[in-house]
């Protein structure tokens, strides 16, 4: 009998069980000790015939779960008293294993790393090899057992990474490449967010997204990282199921599902992302067989029906059309308007989408393939805008209460006539307040003599430095301050005399000037962000450096074109996906 086959047995034979509360693990089907004593036949006879099954198969799974029934028992006995808990271990992989499940006892105050060890010795593989997950998480080295909610008689699924010495190079390999998915999404997290640090403009949010309304919709600063990290390695998921590479696709989703957790509920509810991601899950424990799973499975499916519903409405009227292309007579693509849309120079996947959205209709798909390109363009167009804003309000600097300052402000001045140095100083000490900016350069002449902002870096020259180190100024804390003031040696010469001669750790003083001088003020303010970020972290290893740069490139190299990539499907794949579902949904019913 299959295992499947089993375990349905057993779940009906359950329920029956339960209904007609019987307790296998007491008298008189068990001894005190657990051993088997005696089951009525009769009773034997009765879930026989209600589950149309022979005697002798009922009997023999009566007694599996008399069995389980007695081992949970005892297991939560032992618990109680001792505080080692019992797991259920079941192993999924290829070759030669000691054992395709087993118990393990253990504590749950052990560090995940531990754990994997003492699976190691039961199993025969290297710690490294294997991938324990549980409760639908990966299970983390540095984390006690019972931190990741894994409690006593758990279920562990452990993936293993290594069969045989040449399956085990390519799974090391896999493993090395979610480490470096990860790497390469908190580097994209970390530039995003340093360059979202020049819009906030004292606001919290620095995200926007939109969603399936075209609603746009506001994301704390803090969860910014977390929900960058968890897209990003979702796409790596993604790609990785269209190469079919199911284990590995796994480890990358169930990450990506860890870091969209941090994120509010009512993000994960405005968008389809996080309800796409439970249904990729579910399809990868569908390809691995992972029959343990089932549970995290239904539980993931019921979640992803609700977030079907708060995106799309309670009707999921856009759903209604997914239904409808998921048949194979509608989803058929001329293989002729194809062909002579690519020699339009289209490319494939552009030629698929728009038939199918068209019902392959050629002059149709051929407007709908352009609007999507216009789209696109503009899209980017409007990206391009949005860096080079960023990039000015970088130059630009903070006001005196900590702000960045308006670049639509700063334009406003300028075209107004006012020299750009000044309109930036101006904003900087009225803290973003035009009219009040105004009066300031009225009133303060000497502003509209001002330097650009960051005009570049200066060349400071040997006499520079020797008229303030002739003022007893340090000659080091003396060339960074000429090199913040842009070689002016007075505002160098001030901002020394304020700081007491000492300069902080970062070359750039907006932190540290006072606004008892306007021109102080203006130059402190105006320093490079650039500089200041290169002296505040610690320089990286070129090691370090080009092991982010594959990163980097890796991911950006999984990353979709464009929005509509997931329904870029061959009609072959499309096809494998329905039978196997009608294959396996009739081997169930057939029980």
């Amino acid at each position: 009998m299959g295992s499947i086959h089993t375990e349905e047995v057993q779940r009906h034979l359950r329920q029956a069980l339960n209904r007609d509360k019987v307790k296998l693990w007491e008298s008189p089907y068990s001894r005190e000790d657990g051993t088997a004593h005696q089951i009525p036949e009769n009773l034997i006879l009765k879930y026989s015939e209600e589950l149309r099954l022979s005697k002798d198969v009922v009997a023999a799974n009566m007694e599996e779960l008399r069995l389980h029934a007695v081992r949970k028992l005892a297991s939560r006995r032992k618990f109680q008293t001792s505080g080692v808990a019992t797991l259920k271990i079941k192993l999924a992989g290829k070759g030669n294993l000691k054992c395709s499940s087993f118990e393990l006892e253990t504590t749950l105050q052990i560090l995940g790393k531990a754990f994997k060890k003492l699976l190691s010795e039961k199993c025969g593989l290297a710690p490294d090899h294997l991938k324990p997950i549980a409760v639908g998480r990966v299970i983390k080295d540095d984390v006690p057992l019972s931190s990741q909610h894994i409690s006593n008689n758990a279920q562990v699924l452990v993936i293993c990474l290594s069969e045989s010495e040449a399956e085990a190079q390519r799974k090391e390999e896999q493993v090395s490449k979610v480490r470096r998915a990860r790497e390469g999404a908190e580097l994209l997290a970390d530039t995003l967010a340093a360059d979202d640090d020049m819009e906030h403009n004292g606001n919290q949010y620095g995200l926007q997204i939109a969603d399936q309304t075209g609603r746009a919709l506001q994301i704390p600063r803090e969860e910014k990282r977390a929900l960058t990290v968890a897209m990003a390695l979702n796409e790596r998921g993604k790609a990785a199921l269209k190469r079919k590479q199911h284990g590995e696709a796994l480890l990358l989703l169930l990450e990506a599902d860890r870091e969209f957790q941090q994120c509010r509920s009512e993000i994960l509810q405005a968008v389809d992302n996080y309800a796409i991601l439970c249904l990729d899950i579910v399809w990868c424990y569908l390809c691995l067989k992972n029959v343990t799973a089932l549970p995290d499975a239904e539980n993931r499916l019921q979640k992803c029906e609700q977030l079907f519903h708060k995106s799309y409405g309670s009707n999921l009227e856009r759903l209604t059309t997914v239904k409808a292309d998921a048949f194979l007579r509608q989803l058929q693509v001329d293989e002729s308007k194809l062909t002579e849309l690519m020699t339009m120079g289209f490319s494939g996947a552009e030629a698929r989408l728009g038939l199918r959205a068209c019902s392959n209709n050629l002059q149709a798909a051929v407007t709908h393939i352009m609007q999507k390109q216009e789209e696109r363009r503009e899209i980017k167009k409007k990206e391009q805008e949005e860096r080079r804003q960023k990039k000015l309000a970088k130059k630009l600097g903070k006001t005196a209460n900590g702000d960045w300052v308006k670049v639509d402000l700063y334009n406003a001045l300028v075209n107004m006539g006012f020299p750009k140095g000044g309109a930036v100083a101006a904003l900087q000490q009225t803290n973003n307040n035009i009219q009040q900016a105004i009066q300031v350069l009225q009133d303060q002449p000497e502003l509209l003599t001002l330097p650009d902002p960051n005009p570049g870096p200066v060349s400071i020259t040997d006499e520079m430095l020797a008229q303030l180190v002739s003022l007893g100024f340090d000659p080091e804390m003396s060339r960074r301050a000429l090199q913040s003031c842009q070689g002016m040696a007075q505002r160098a010469i001030d901002m020394l005399l304020q700081s007491g001669g000492v300069l902080p750790g970062v070359s750039s003083a907006s932190g540290s000037t006072s606004t008892s001088s306007s021109s102080s003020t203006s130059s402190s303010s105006a320093t490079p962000s650039s500089s200041s970020s290169s002296d505040a972290s610690p320089a990286k290893s070129p090691e370090e450096l080009q092991r982010e740069k594959e990163a980097y490139e890796e991911l950006a190299s999984d990353l979709a074109d464009h929005e509509e990539d997931y329904l870029d499907l061959t009609l072959e794949e499309e096809s494998v996906f329905l039978q196997e579902y009608r294959a396996l949904l009739a081997s169930t019913l057939s029980f």
